[in-house]
């Protein structure tokens, strides 16, 4: 199995380890790669001119590069490359904004896709471009809706200033980058047939919710609250919009097909083990 994913991010590097741990070769494409760098035995980083040649080289592909107006950018640039390779399965992360709000209720992988804001929209196109093309040309095809991540080596909490802004009844949902990485990783080797799954945790939460458990954590005794209203005064517009989409995402799905168990079943518990991260 030769894995290749276009975008070598923070979540990829966890599912490329996830996946050379069980015998697999991956490739990983970066902007941020100056030249061809060999991490480890099974690991190549590819600079972003070397696209072609990695699919040429893989049989699954993953893609974290985030969608544009006219979709997705691999699809619309690569997807004749893609025909005429070996590759087998293609995975596409996605986010659990394509849902848009559901006014704090539960969501499913059936949900309705309500999304406004540009950047959930394109979500939307390129998902429906990866779908179609798929079914067009018989790849096993996966769209993995991810939740907000947080996990080690990244910033997980207070921002600069101790200020936690409270919206009541506003939830988000997350899940740990080392669940996210496994269940990816099981779907792309087991998953013989195509299928939409969300990955999210049991229990979504308010943002205050979360912050004052990091808060318990670390032992921080002072921190200012903040009313939304008051906070939505100086807020970024790329910010707005995951204060106006307020929703719990169902994980029932992959826990009922894969039966999967969590490392971090919930924030409490993931947040135990990152607070050399907090």
């Amino acid at each position: 199995m030769i894995v290749c994913c276009i975008g070598y991010g923070y979540l990829a590097k966890f599912v490329l380890k996830n996946l050379i741990d069980h015998g697999a070769l991956g490739i990983g494409i970066s902007s941020k790669v100056p030249e061809l760098n060999y991490e480890t035995n099974n690991l190549l980083i590819y600079k972003r001119n070397k696209i072609g040649d990695a699919i040429t080289y893989a049989t699954h592909l993953i893609i974290t590069a985030p969608p544009k107006k006219l979709g997705c950018p691999v699809y619309c640039n690569f997807k004749n490359k893609i025909i005429k390779s070996n590759i087998k399965s293609i995975t596409y992360i996605s986010s659990t904004g394509v849902y848009g709000n559901h006014n704090g209720n539960w969501v499913n992988e059936d949900s309705e896709l309500k999304a406004k804001s540009t950047t959930d929209i394109n979500r939307i196109k390129a998902e429906r471009q990866w779908l179609k093309f798929c079914k067009k040309f018989n790849f096993i095809y996966n769209i993995i809706r991810l939740s907000g991540i947080y996990g080690p080596e990244r910033e997980n909490g207070f921002h600069k200033k101790y200020e936690i802004v409270d919206k009541k009844g506003h939830c988000f949902s997350r899940i740990h980058v080392l669940d996210a990485a496994r269940i990816i990783s099981e779907i792309i080797v087991s998953s013989a047939t195509s299928n939409i799954w969300n990955l999210a945790d049991d229990l979504p939460s308010t943002r205050k919710d979360y912050l004052l458990e990091i808060a318990k954590l670390k032992q921080i005794e002072h921190y200012k609250v903040v009313d939304y209203k008051i906070y939505l005064k100086n807020i970024s517009k790329r910010s707005k919009k995951f204060w106006e989409n307020n929703k719990k995402v169902s994980n029932q799905k992959l826990k009922r097909i894969l039966n999967y168990e969590f490392i971090a079943p919930n924030y409490k518990r993931g947040l135990r083990s990152l607070k050399d991260y907090l």
